[in-house]
């Protein structure tokens, strides 16, 4: 399913595949990690018998990993180190690597003052820093930028020998939102700001056809319900004499358009949560207007609550049932009615093993929710488990239904049994005529009996796909409490002692 080649250095165009479906395996236990806006982590055990055992170099030697399926590349990198093991499999390295967009710390910004410019014409001067400290091969063309704000204004500074990365994280990303993306056209590598990466996929990961395992965490523990915000540093003169440097700037507030408060607050989040405080930066909002109104702005649309999931499902797209596949940024319709959930969803990490594909998992974003949002899940998390408990409550009456009708069928068949018995008995002392009206009632009561039978075994049929439905059920639900587990248990008990009787 995959295809992973190693190349020695620079000068190596070929690369030796190490591992694929029609070629020798010479790399075990592969797992990559793909996210957002991070370097992919890629690592792998290689024993001695692989020629390229002792050519592999860390921060020299590179990979790359493709589909067999479709061809497309999923990651491609540079061996990071590699570690010298030995345990009850015998010597080996395991080897950890970094996708390209970890050649981003090889660089080190100087200090600057940025304002009076656009986030556009920011990350194009801090790629070009970067690429005048890089080699050719780490160096990356500027493509797509889709990133900008209303005014062009971007005011930041950068601490010197900071990596260049990390000031891309730092003051573009975490401020301006977007993502990056790395591809490989003919004329270079380019790096682009987009929006968002992947798209709107069609595969839907559903309960009942392709999700294996399902965590979800209701998460409010970042909520506030009071809310500072905060505009532009004022700059001071003063300098601390010890290290000539400002201890600490103060920053503009809305104190002065707010009849004091340098906060507003919200009453909805303080009746559930109580007081709680929260703040933001505006970096290029010199003013108190300006400042209180995004600030409302803001604070009217926040979304305090995190929904976050872990799940493992099949990729169906291998399998020729879907037209597209998992991929890390792809929103992907997620449903499993057993926890209340139907949304569509985005995948933000994958996990891929490479020796074992069922086993992969992946992460779906955070999905913040309004206050509103928030309790109306937790309502239809409860309303859940109460249909759950009304299904097994139902179950236990037809349990007991068909238990009775059992018994009732048992005693008839023994009945039934004596009658021919005394048929046969006394069949010399009887005319025919007799005979006939006896066994036209046997009939008729052994007729009875097999439909009563034949309702038994539907129901003993109906009770076995409950138990596997009902199985799969625990499986996912991970938020039923120990009586619902303890009914469970008692029901597992009662279908054994059904299909034993019906034996």
């Amino acid at each position: 399913m995959y295809r992973v080649t190693l190349f020695k250095n620079g000068n190596d165009k070929i690369g030796t595949v190490v591992q694929a479906s029609y070629a020798d395996q010479i790399i075990v236990d592969g797992q990559l990690g793909i996210g957002i806006n991070v370097s992919d982590k890629f690592t792998f055990k290689l024993y001695p018998f692989a020629e390229i055992y002792n050519e592999i170099q860390g921060m020299v030697s590179t990979y790359r990993i493709d589909s067999e399926i479709d061809g497309h590349e999923l990651s491609r990198g540079r061996i990071l180190f590699a570690e010298e093991m030995y345990d009850d499999t015998g010597f080996y390295k395991n080897i950890t690597c970094s996708s390209e967009l970890d050649y981003l710390n090889d660089s080190k910004q100087p200090f600057q003052k940025t304002q009076n410019t656009s986030p556009a014409q920011d990350f194009r001067n801090l790629i070009g820093i970067h690429n005048q400290q890089v080699p050719s091969v780490h160096q990356f063309k500027v493509g797509k930028i889709e990133i900008t704000n209303s005014t062009d204004n971007v005011y930041h500074y950068v601490e010197p020998g900071t990596s260049t990365l990390a000031v891309i994280t730092e003051k573009l990303i975490n401020k301006w939102g977007g993502e990056l993306r790395i591809r490989h056209e003919p004329d270079g590598v380019y790096i682009d700001w987009i929006k968002e990466v992947g798209r709107h996929a069609k595969q839907i990961i559903d309960v009942n056809r392709n999700l294996q395992t399902m965590e979800r965490k209701l998460d409010p523990s970042s909520v506030y319900s009071v809310f500072y915000p905060y505009g532009a540093t004022i700059e001071q003169t003063n300098q601390n004499e010890e290290t000539g440097s400002d201890v600490a700037s103060p920053r503009l507030t809305i104190g002065s358009v707010n009849g004091g408060r340098d906060y507003i607050e919200r009453s909805d989040l303080i009746n559930q949560f109580g007081r709680i405080s929260g703040t933001k930066n505006w970096d290029d909002v010199h003013d108190a207007s300006i400042l209180k109104s995004k600030a409302d702005t803001w604070f009217n649309n926040y979304k305090p609550i995190a929904v976050g999931y872990q799940i493992a499902a099949i990729d169906l797209k291998p399998l020729g049932v879907a037209i597209d596949n998992f991929a890390v940024g792809n929103y992907h319709q997620l449903i499993n009615e057993y926890m209340g959930i139907d949304d569509e969803l985005r995948i933000v990490t994958m996990t891929l093993n490479l020796d074992n594909p069922e086993s992969d998992s992946m992460t779906i974003g955070d999905r913040e929710l309004t206050l509103s949002e928030y309790n109306i899940k937790q309502k239809k998390a409860t309303a859940q488990i109460s249909v759950l408990r009304s299904n097994l409550i139902g179950q236990n009456l037809r349990i007991t239904e068909t238990s009775k009708k059992l018994a009732e069928t048992t005693d008839q068949l023994t009945s039934l049994k004596t009658e021919y018995d005394k048929l046969i008995e006394n069949i010399g002392d009887t005319d025919f005529k007799a005979i006939m009206t006896k066994l036209t009632e046997l009939k008729n009561q052994t007729t009875t009996i097999i439909t009563n039978l034949g309702e038994i075994g539907q129901n003993v049929l109906d009770l076995e796909t409950f138990k596997t439905t009902q199985e799969t059920t625990n499986a996912n639900q991970l938020m039923t409490n120990n009586q619902q587990k303890t009914k469970n248990e008692d029901f597992e008990k009662r279908i054994t002692t059904l299909e034993g009787g019906n034996k």
